[in-house]
C-alpha cells in the first residue's frame, strides 16, 4: 500500500493510564512503516508536555490544565494533518467535553478507547503512581479520584485488560487503514 493514496487523519488512542495507549500507539506507528505508509507522526502525551517545557509551557494535572493540553495536542495533529502527514494521538484526556472539541479542531479523527480495569492498569503500572494514587498522594489522578468520561461513539473499542497486546495492535491495523481508506474516498467524492 502506498502512502500517497491515502488521505490523511489523526487516529487517538484514549484511556486511563497504563491501559495501553503509548504501546498501540508506536506498534501502529511501526505496523503502518512496514506497509509502505511512512507519512505518520505519534504525538504522546506525556513527551508533548516535554516539548511544551521546552517551549515555556508549563502545565500540571488538575482537569484545566490537562484539558489545555490536550488542546495543545489537537492542534499539532491538525498542523501535521494540514501537511499531509497522519497523526496518532495517545492520551488519557479523561474529559468527554475536551475530546468533543479535539475532533472539531482536527477535523478526520479515528477515536480509539482502551477499556482496561482499574486493577489490571494499576498492576501495569511500572512507576508506580496507582499506588500513590490509591494512597491518597494525588489529588487528580484519573481512574482512581478522577473518573474517565466515555465518549457517546467511538470508531474502536479494544479490550486492553483481555487481549493480548498482539490481539489489540491487529485490530487497530485493520480498522485504520479502513478508516484512512475511507478518509479518501470522503475526499474524491467532495
Amino acid at each position: 500500500m502506498n502512502n500517497n493514496s491515502l488521505e490523511t487523519g489523526t487516529i487517538f488512542i484514549t484511556g486511563i493510564p497504563a491501559s495501553g495507549k503509548s504501546t498501540l500507539g508506536k506498534n501502529l506507528q511501526d505496523a503502518l512503516l512496514k506497509v509502505g505508509i511512512d507519512n505518520v507522526k505519534l504525538l504522546d502525551g506525556e513527551v508533548i508536555r516535554g516539548e511544551l517545557v521546552k517551549q515555556g509551557k508549563r502545565y500540571g494535572y488538575s482537569t484545566d490544565e490537562r484539558n489545555k493540553v490536550a488542546l495543545e495536542i489537537a492542534h499539532a495533529a491538525q498542523r501535521y494533518n494540514k501537511k499531509s502527514v497522519i497523526s496518532i494521538i495517545c492520551a488519557i484526556c479523561h474529559v468527554k467535553e475536551t475530546r468533543e472539541e479535539m475532533r472539531k479542531i482536527i477535523g478526520n479523527v479515528m477515536e480509539v478507547y482502551l477499556e482496561c480495569p482499574v486493577r489490571i492498569c494499576a498492576k501495569r503500572d511500572y512507576k508506580g503512581h496507582y499506588a500513590k494514587a490509591f494512597q491518597g498522594a494525588y489529588d487528580n489522578f484519573v481512574g482512581v479520584t478522577e473518573p474517565y468520561q466515555k465518549s457517546d461513539h467511538v470508531e474502536l473499542v479494544l479490550y486492553t485488560g483481555n487481549d493480548s497486546i498482539a490481539k489489540c495492535s491487529r485490530q487497530l491495523l485493520e480498522s485504520v487503514l479502513v478508516f484512512l481508506e475511507h478518509s479518501e474516498e470522503k475526499e474524491i467524492a467532495a
